[in-house]
């Protein structure tokens, strides 16, 4: 009896690297799929917001510790029933802009950004829609090799 619970206990985690979960969410997965085929998923955010004002004060935070010498690459979904377009911005420990997915001088929104970390730490990682407009969206972070 110890023997098959030993290796039932041993295949667990080989079943749950070989069968990962399945998100619900299909706007996960429908951006897991943008990522690109070398991306190894890390984590993502989902967004939801109502309107709020037309100034550039992002209003959705969170902390994310990133490694020194590490390509990481952050994609924007944003659902189609959203008057706005999911933009990102990424600050270091000394509240520093690092890396944005709008261009603020030309207004152009991009659907990824990558970023080669400089120094290990958290992170602020901020999100909105474009113009303070409402809308659900998600953030996917990735490593790229």
């Amino acid at each position: 009896m110890k023997r098959y619970f030993l290796v039932l206990l041993l295949m667990l985690p080989a079943y749950l690297i070989i069968f990962p979960q399945a998100s619900n969410d299909p706007l996960v997965s429908k951006c897991l799929n943008s990522t690109g085929p070398n991306a190894k998923y890390l984590k993502d955010f989902r967004v939801q917001l109502g309107e709020g004002s037309t100034a550039m004060t992002f209003r959705y935070k969170a902390n994310l510790s990133l490694w020194k010498n590490t390509k990481y690459r952050f994609t924007m979904c944003t659902s189609d029933n959203s008057k706005g377009q999911l933009i990102l911005n990424i600050k270091d420990d000394a509240s520093k802009n690092v890396a944005s997915s709008i261009d603020n001088k030309t207004g152009t929104v991009y659907p990824y950004i990558e970023l080669i970390c400089n120094k290990s730490g958290v992170y602020q990682v901020w999100f909105d829609f474009t113009e303070g407009h409402s809308g659900s969206g998600v953030g996917i972070v990735s490593m790229i090799p």
